[in-house]
């Protein structure tokens, strides 16, 4: 079994839809995000590309807004030109991190554990562990 670990950090703006208190309004962080997969190697030597998870975590948050699919705001950024993901589910760290989590064991068949931490600052974050066989669907549009 072998190893890989990955770090990127994403500026991105949320809203926790129908939140009570704060994090209901719009707003923006510097999320950190920390991969560490577990697998066997490819035939090329290689759990998983960096490059790869570049393309696929980093390169569908950054600098976008993700929102729940539920969102008035979805329409009415989109309508604006704006870059949104929309995701089933409010995007909180922790969605946010089986978002990432999800994609990963969807997309390298030969990872058999996906730990995913989103940092919204540097003392919070959400936390994700799955395994091969508890993958969680987590859809979203672009």
């Amino acid at each position: 079994m072998f190893e890989i670990r990955w770090e990127t950090v994403v500026d991105s703006a949320h809203r926790i839809f129908e939140h009570s208190k704060k994090c209901a309004f719009l707003h923006g962080h510097s999320y950190k995000i920390k991969v560490r997969l577990e697998g066997n190697l490819g035939k090329d030597g290689i759990l998983v590309d960096f490059g790869a998870l570049k393309e696929k975590i980093h390169g569908l948050l950054d600098h976008k807004t993700i929102l729940y699919e539920k969102d008035p705001l979805v329409e009415l950024l989109r309508t604006a030109g704006q870059k949104i993901v929309a995701l089933d589910r409010n995007p909180s760290a922790e969605n946010i991190a089986l978002l990432c989590a999800s994609i990963i064991l969807n997309s390298f068949q030969n990872v058999d554990a996906a730990e995913v931490e989103v940092f919204e600052t540097p003392n919070q974050s959400g936390f994700v562990r799955l395994g091969r066989g508890e993958v969680v669907e987590v859809r979203y549009t672009e």
